[in-house]
């Protein structure tokens, strides 16, 4: 999940989605709640619930969350060891799975009490009573499977939002809608830019005649910039040995993202190519080099494929073919700074003939899952240093 800019606007909706659990405990006993977080745009709770739920249910479980929000209960928290955890929630398996990489980790448990009414296992933040959550309104209902594996069971995810204010909460709905109207699905099959087809299978799209215009377009202005870049075009393969995702980690790490392929002739294992990176440091390791020869700076736009999970295709948004262009450079330490400032400039420019509002993310490292990580931690840690470095040196808000 991306990080939330405004903490206390996360606090407000993170308890929110408890109003919406214990309301829908309420109103609905028979079901377990699953999990949920505070977004970047409002929040959601998963339930496991053998009934049906639909917007219409909406109003009456948002006049359930008004009455808890009139009672001003206050949020407490309460750290508990393992085995209090378990009794608390000894009869949610969903808990139970919690608390067990909770105890894996070596780490306490911790909960928030809403009033002595509601209590789930949570690591806040919280407002300090529901009477201090802003104005809210639920959003949508879809099916969501269990941390996001469809081989686990389908729960139902209720979609919802809050702002400190009134204006706040309905010029983000009106954004919405206007969104809906704009959507790049409905749009790209009215246009005649992209479709998808049944036959040809779910996240890989088809482009007629405008649609691969417009890519084309849209790759031409890429090159002509990178080319007065130094940036040297490279076409690779999109299926490669194991060998090769072995040597350079990702066949350990990314696997299960990627798609295999079966050769008629042969054992050998295949797949097909998910990124560029390994492909593209073969090309450079093909012949001797110089370190006058540095930098030295690839760019590609072959195609890629992911085995995303059928639950998280989305239109283009997220497919399982896509194409990119996708940059390597070789280079001396000492020539890193330079690099980056010059990639991020032409970013700039290439961003700028869309007209879009961009913002950028420095990825670092998830410190607590570090076996998915290739790589000394020491060098990590100069490298994240460096990169903010050069965030900060080109005052470039994060």
């Amino acid at each position: 999940m991306p990080a939330i800019q405004n903490k206390k606007l996360e606090a407000m909706r993170h308890s929110a989605e408890h109003v919406l659990t214990q309301a829908m405990l309420k109103l609905y006993p028979g079901l377990k709640m699953a999990m949920g977080p505070a977004t970047e745009d409002g929040f959601y709770f998963d339930f496991d619930f053998e009934g049906k739920i639909s917007e219409d249910n909406f109003p009456k479980i948002e006049e359930e969350m008004k009455k808890i929000i009139k009672k001003d209960l206050p949020f407490k928290k309460e750290n508990l060891t393992i085995e209090e955890a378990r009794k608390l929630f000894k009869n949610n398996k969903y808990k139970q799975e919690w608390l067990d990489e909770i105890e894996n980790k070596g780490e306490k448990a911790t909960v928030y009490w809403t009033g002595d009414e509601f209590v789930d296992l949570c690591n806040g933040p919280h407002v300090a009573s529901t009477g201090k959550i802003g104005p809210f309104k639920l959003l949508s209902v879809a099916g969501a499977y269990w941390r996001g594996d469809e081989k686990n069971k389908m729960l139902t995810r209720i979609y919802g939002t809050t702002f400190p204010t009134q204006k706040e909460l309905d010029k983000h709905l009106t954004m919405l809608e206007e969104a809906k109207k704009r959507d790049h699905r409905k749009l790209g099959k009215r246009l005649g830019l992209f479709t998808f087809s049944k036959f040809v299978g779910p996240g890989l799209p088809l482009y007629p005649p405008k649609g691969a215009l417009l890519r084309r377009l849209v790759n031409d202005h890429v090159e002509d910039i990178q080319s007065k870049e130094g940036y040297q075009q490279v076409w690779t393969p999109q299926i490669a040995k194991a060998e090769l995702f072995k040597t350079s980690g990702h066949y350990d790490k990314y696997k299960i993202n990627m798609f295999k392929v079966l050769s008629n002739y042969s054992d050998e294992e295949f797949f097909l190519k998910p990124m560029n990176c390994p492909q593209h440091t073969q090309i450079y390791a093909s012949q001797p080099r110089s370190y006058k020869e540095l930098p030295i700076r690839f760019t590609d736009f072959a195609m890629l494929y992911r085995d995303e999970k059928p639950g998280e295709l989305s239109g283009l948004a997220r497919t399982r073919a896509f194409s990119q262009d996708d940059c390597h450079i070789f280079c001396m330490e000492k020539q890193v700074d330079d690099e980056i400032d010059k990639a991020l400039t032409m970013t700039k420019e290439i961003m700028a003939v869309y007209g879009f509002k961009y913002r950028y993310r420095l990825s670092t490292r998830d410190k607590s899952k570090p076996q998915d990580y290739l790589g000394d931690p020491k060098t990590w840690n100069k490298v994240e240093k460096w990169a903010e470095k050069i965030m900060q040196r080109n005052k470039i808000e994060h």
